[in-house]
């Protein structure tokens, strides 16, 4: 049978978060462009964005893409990625905060959010450029001889970024939808928002004032659970294998890596959706649970029902709301710490609810 390619683009149209909002009135519904392509959606319902405020986040998304593109020549991680070992590259205090926050997360996710993992993404075809018409599959040498130049450990950070080998690269684009969301929110609020929220990319939400959030299928049309939010100003980071994806021969390959495998994760999970404070670190959770594998028959004894648990036992994230949807061919489960009907409403029958204790 000849190879069949098929691939499915979701654009800044990607909507597997809907947001349905209280407020009415008089207000104000806007769109920038971020990172290239990504479209933010900032809606304040109670009044107008003012020019100044508008402003603003244009200068906040500039500057952001200045720091962190990975493909825009001259920004400081471009300088990084292209750099040679040794060199070193001046970086600001706001890149140093926001690496040894990712550096964190990737200590805590036991190293399954990692943003050295850049040179993975190029050689699996999901940067530059995505979707491309000639995917194909990696051979193993080429993939262990890219898992070499992975890892954080191949960086020091401090005045300067020096890296200790040719060819590692980072990228921050797992991280930086959720740290833009909030300080836009922040933004927001300032110029007298009280009702609203902000929407990067599809993928990371900041919600000023909120009811209910739907969180979209990751297989089928419509939803899968309506969520009822019961306080103002959380974050909101969902993760998935079908944002970006390749189908070849019949196999899924999704754009979430497992930086110790050097291939598309594969455990079972289809989304992930946290809900909390701090977009830039829910960002990181979101994508190390989309790693983490599920144990189909006794979820109780997986790894990713152990690392949910790790979160729920944190300070910062002892009152997260966390939806993981996990599928394996018939076997469909979602995994919560949520109560069923009073705190969410399952809209498709087919899947178990499993009960994070």
């Amino acid at each position: 049978m000849p190879k069949k390619l098929f691939f499915k683009l979701l654009t800044g149209c990607l909507a597997f978060i809907l947001l349905f909002l209280s407020a009415c009135g008089g207000g104000s519904e806007l769109h920038f462009t971020a990172f290239k392509n990504v479209d933010v959606q900032v809606q304040s319902r109670n009044k107008p964005v003012s020019d100044a405020t508008k402003e603003k986040i244009n200068c906040l998304l500039n500057d952001l893409n200045a720091e962190f593109s990975a493909t825009v020549k001259m920004s400081t991680v471009y300088k990084i990625n292209a750099s040679k070992a040794g060199d070193k590259t001046e970086i600001s205090a706001r890149f140093k905060a926001i690496y040894d926050v990712c550096r964190s997360m990737c200590e805590f996710s036991e190293g399954k959010f990692d943003i050295s993992v850049y040179p993975l993404t190029l050689l699996w075809q999901f940067a530059p450029s995505y979707p491309v018409p000639d995917f194909s599959v990696p051979n193993e040498e080429g993939i262990t001889a890219t898992l070499s130049v992975c890892g954080l450990d191949k960086f020091t950070f401090g005045d300067y970024a020096v890296k200790t080998v040719d060819g590692a690269k980072i990228d921050f684009g797992g991280v930086l939808k959720g740290y833009a969301a909030d300080e836009i929110a922040k933004i927001l609020k300032e110029d007298g928002t009280t009702s609203g929220y902000v929407n990067v990319g599809g993928s990371s939400i900041d919600i000023i004032a909120v009811d209910t959030l739907s969180i979209v299928h990751p297989r089928e049309k419509g939803n899968i659970l309506s969520v009822k939010i019961k306080e103002k100003d959380l974050s909101v980071s969902t993760s998935g294998d079908y944002e970006k994806n390749y189908t070849l021969d019949l196999k899924h390959y999704s754009h979430i890596l497992n930086p110790s495998s050097g291939y598309p994760a594969d455990g079972g999970v289809a989304s992930a959706t946290i809900i909390g404070k701090n977009g830039l670190k829910l960002d990181a959770l979101s994508t190390a649970l989309c790693v983490f594998s599920h144990n189909f028959e006794n979820p109780k004894n997986g790894e990713l029902y152990g690392f949910i648990q790790k979160i729920l036992s944190t300070d910062d994230f002892g009152d997260a709301q966390i939806f993981v949807v996990c599928i394996n061919g018939e076997k469909k489960q979602i995994l919560t710490n949520k109560k069923q009907g009073d705190d969410f409403a399952l809209l498709d029958n087919d899947y178990k609810v499993f009960y994070i204790a």
